[in-house]
């Protein structure tokens, strides 16, 4: 499913799908059994779309990088960045890649 502007930003702004990425987020870290040494983890978010569940492993002290096929959703993935990264001095930096496949690909 591909997301344009539009409906990338309605996506990013539903409570309803805050809620979902952030309860699936919590319950993938939880899956992960990481060792409780305080260490930070780098984890890789594919198909991280408008980076709801990236917030939420920022938020968990994780350092992460996002990829996904929609443009648009990567381009709200890194406004959300920029206006957290403007908001709280000391946040990681943490990277969106854009893996969208070109126009005459059938995949």
């Amino acid at each position: 499913l591909f997301y344009n502007a539009k409906e990338a930003r309605k996506y990013d702004s539903s409570s309803r799908m805050v809620g979902i990425q952030r309860e699936i987020t919590l319950r993938a870290i939880e899956l992960l059994h990481f060792p409780d040494d305080g260490k930070k983890r780098f984890l890789l978010d594919i198909g991280c779309g408008s980076g709801l569940s990236g917030q939420v492993l920022s938020e968990s002290g994780h350092i992460w990088v996002g990829c996904d096929v929609s443009r648009d959703m990567l381009d709200v993935a890194n406004e959300r960045l920029a206006d957290a990264a403007a908001s709280k001095s000391g946040r990681s930096h943490n990277s969106m890649a854009t893996m969208a496949m070109a126009d005459d690909d059938d995949d």
